[in-house]
């Protein structure tokens, strides 16, 4: 008698089964390999454009000249991105973006003082050490603010409420003043941070933000927001 594990036909169809799922699972790697490879190679010219604006400049930063730091050709930059001009903006919202986290880190600081510390010596320093962004808006202002967004109202809100996070907590903690206005004084707190961020990339003589003055502020910012009321009312806006 034959068995069932026996019988040509199933045996065949076992066979199919195995195959095919054999192959599906390679297709699944292989879409896998592939899609690390495109990653890769975007990354490396997101890295080569940055490199090139840097270096360069928008106008000398040739699309040429990025897909050739890049290792890649012309046309599978094209494949990434549509112009150079969607390029730049790529790149400088991945700016922005890492600067976000750069100040972000400093809220894993145990203490709201440590955290409120780093969160504003952490964004003046990322400024400082990433020269791109001003070169570019000194070459062509109206073309880069068009495509640099970094004063929507969605980053300004998200960079706003990560200090009025720290500020809440120094309050609870008993660490800041428990009748600090914590949104005026997350407001005023915000705008220092950017105005020395931006003179850290300016590199303007005229309005330094050396690592002492930005520690005074610093020092300034905290006396304010552990003060009593007349500290704490200098923190909120005039009213007019």
């Amino acid at each position: 008698m034959r068995r069932n594990g026996d019988n040509p036909a199933t045996a065949h169809a076992i066979s199919d089964e195995t195959r095919d799922a054999g192959e599906a699972g390679g297709d699944v790697r292989a879409r896998g390999v592939r899609r690390q490879e495109s990653e890769r190679r975007r990354a490396r010219i997101l890295a080569a454009a940055r490199d090139c604006f840097g270096r360069l400049g928008f106008a000398g930063a040739t699309v040429e000249a990025i897909a050739s730091e890049a290792g890649v050709s012309n046309g599978l930059l094209y494949q990434f991105f549509r112009s150079k001009e969607h390029l730049l903006g790529v790149v400088l919202e991945e700016l922005v973006r890492d600067w976000a986290r750069a100040m972000a880190a400093g809220e894993r600081e145990p203490s709201a003082t440590g955290a409120l510390e780093a969160v504003f010596r952490g964004g003046v320093e990322f400024a400082r050490g990433n020269p791109l962004l001003p070169k570019l808006l000194r070459e062509d202002a109206q073309l880069q603010l068009a495509r640099f967004r970094v004063s929507s109202a969605e980053r300004v809100a998200a960079h706003r409420d990560l200090v009025a996070r720290i500020l809440r907590r120094g309050v609870a903690s008993g660490e800041f003043a428990p009748d600090l206005d914590v949104a005026s004084a997350a407001d005023v707190i915000c705008q220092l941070q950017v105005d020395y961020a931006a003179r850290a990339y300016r590199r303007d003589p005229l309005h330094p933000a050396e690592p002492e003055l930005v520690e005074a502020v610093i020092r300034f910012a905290l006396a304010a927001v552990r003060g009593g009321p007349a500290a704490t009312a200098a923190m909120r806006p005039a009213r007019r």
